[in-house]
């Protein structure tokens, strides 16, 4: 299943820890941030493995 969203968490989650006291809002801000920048890592890795892949396979018909 794909989705357009940065991460698996439902919408609001961190909404709800601030709304409950659980956490601050700041607290919310720094984990949006690391559940974001995790996403952002994990896409470039992606996109790197690709760009590794593609530049084998090229090589490999440039030596055929």
């Amino acid at each position: 299943m794909t989705t357009n969203r940065l991460s698996p968490y439902e919408a609001g989650w961190l909404t709800m820890l601030v709304e409950q006291g659980i956490c601050t809002r700041g607290d919310a801000q720094a984990a949006m941030n690391r559940v974001a920048q995790a996403a952002i890592d994990e896409l470039n890795a992606r996109r790197e493995a690709e760009k590794y892949v593609r530049k084998k396979k090229r090589k490999k018909r440039e030596d055929e």
